[in-house]
């Protein structure tokens, strides 16, 4: 496990939970230290208390590599090459590599093209975990439905297991370019479910709000990968509907302070987690300017976030183009 904040926690909890020894890298010293002697995290859902005797928690993050066949990065997307640029490329050749990143790298990629191209890694060797999962679900034992999506079938057949649970089935999936888009998208649309929200408006305009953003999502998904897919099933849009409603969206959370008047960087500095989505945003706008799609609710984001353009004023604009 790379990463130590929410979502790897809950994953290193499902792991123990199905007796499969785990070593997990952490970048702070405190947290290290914290987690090999009480089990918990001392930053992140720290009421979670993890088996002692499956967890090998260390600092050292080519020790935790060398020492584990299935490698499973959690970090920001935002650090991710900075990260990398800390693992000699030939270290991860052999391994099974699997990414819950969901953002876009500060070069426009998806996390698991950056980490095929700058470590030579096969995408059959590659899954990636996607939900609609929150963490803080899991780790109360809320029935969950988590994607497994990849390239190699037989791989992900192999890893399921790992990550089922009595209250977790896991769904396997062939499209994973489409899966990690719609992971990126509803960070997106969580941040402006979250400024509808701080700005006062309810659930009717929510309803219609988080429909259009069904819509982007297939738009965006359609042009990159013209292929036949359910897109209407829980690997995409089940993950957007719950980031769009969720209490535990950070995304969300971030939104919702711009709405109730904070400035970005104001909302990014009471930020306890990253906010994906404030990336994201950056990052799909530049890719929807390739595409020509019109993309209103993208757009919203994009001229709040970056533009400095007036919340009020773009909600005025976004309501006339909700259909």
């Amino acid at each position: 496990m790379v990463g130590g904040g929410s979502w790897a926690t809950a994953i290193v909890k499902i792991l123990t939970e199905n007796k499969i020894p785990t070593y997990w890298y952490c970048r702070r010293r405190y947290q290290v230290e914290g987690i090999r002697r009480t089990g918990r995290n001392p930053d992140y859902l720290h009421t979670v208390k993890l088996d002692r005797d499956l967890v090998t928690p260390s600092d050292d993050l080519l020790e935790v590599i060398k020492r584990s066949r299935v490698i499973i990065f959690v970090v920001p997307s935002s650090s991710l090459s900075q990260l990398c640029e800390k693992i000699p490329r030939d270290l991860l050749q052999e391994k099974i590599i699997i990414s819950s990143i969901k953002g876009i790298t500060g070069n426009e990629q998806l996390p698991t093209a950056y980490l095929s191209r700058y470590f030579g890694i096969s995408p059959q060797q590659m899954a990636l975990i996607a939900g609609p999962c929150h963490a803080e679900e899991v780790v109360n034992q809320k029935q969950t439905y988590m994607t497994l999506s990849g390239d190699n079938n037989t791989l992900l057949k192999e890893l399921s297991p790992l990550f089922t649970t009595p209250y977790i089935s896991v769904m396997q999936n062939t499209d994973p370019t489409g899966v990690e888009y719609a992971a990126i998208y509803k960070n997106v649309l969580g941040v402006v479910s979250g400024m509808a929200t701080g700005l006062g408006y309810g659930d009717n305009f929510l309803a219609v709000l988080i429909s259009n953003g069904i819509e982007e999502l297939r738009l965006i998904i359609r042009s990159l990968n013209p292929k036949q897919i359910n897109f209407l099933n829980s690997s995409y849009v089940g993950d957007l509907l719950v980031t769009g409603f969720s209490q535990h969206s950070r995304n969300r959370l971030f939104g919702k302070y711009i709405g109730q008047g904070d400035t970005v960087s104001q909302a990014l500095e009471r930020m306890t987690m990253v906010a994906e989505g404030y990336l994201a945003t950056k990052g799909l706008f530049v890719l929807a300017d390739t595409l020509k799609v019109k993309l209103p609710i993208l757009l919203t984001a994009h001229r709040i976030l970056f533009e400095n353009k007036s919340i009020e004023r773009e909600f005025k604009l976004l309501e006339r183009n909700l259909v």
